[in-house]
């Protein structure tokens, strides 16, 4: 029998490497996959991962009040930023989407690990967009200046795959 000299605390015997089953997400691999919008999945640059606010119920009570989880969740856009085609494709695809304005589609990111494989799936389900930012135009510009837009979504809820 070995005598395991070791605090209650630690989980393994002191001096052992642990593998590292759970890297840290890196932020620049993902693929924004819109089936309604081909184009705009190819240009997308970045997109933040929205909050999620559970909201509370509050009971009072003599001395301290009870705080309990409450009866909605409430979950902030989707906001999307996209370079713009030369002929202005994924442009046009957000803004007759945001026009039409009854349309909803499921919009899913795929966060790819260091390998490139995807790990994750995140569908925004019954999304459709808000708002679209302006592009801006200048002959004044000595640089190459390439269009970028921002465009928000809001949707049902998300879920994770």
């Amino acid at each position: 029998m070995t005598n395991k000299n070791y605090s209650i605390f630690e989980t393994r015997p002191p001096n052992i490497l642990v593998e590292n089953k759970n890297p840290l997400v890196t932020t620049d691999r993902f693929k924004l996959v819109f089936a309604r919008s081909p184009n705009t999945s190819y240009f997308c640059q970045n997109f933040t991962l929205p909050s999620i606010v559970n909201g509370e119920t509050t009971v009072s009570r003599p001395l301290v009040d009870a705080h309990f989880p409450g009866p909605k969740t409430s979950y902030d856009p989707l906001t999307v930023s996209m370079l713009v085609s030369e002929d202005l494709a994924n442009y046009i695809e957000i803004f007759n989407w945001i026009v039409a304005g009854d349309l909803t589609d499921d919009i899913s990111v795929i966060i790819l690990n260091s390998k490139n494989i995807g790990i994750t799936k995140v569908t925004f389900k019954n999304a459709f967009p808000t708002s679209m930012g302006s592009v801006s135009f200048n002959v004044q510009d000595s640089d190459v200046v390439y269009g970028q837009v921002d465009i928000n979504f809001r949707y049902d809820y998300f879920t994770f795959e």
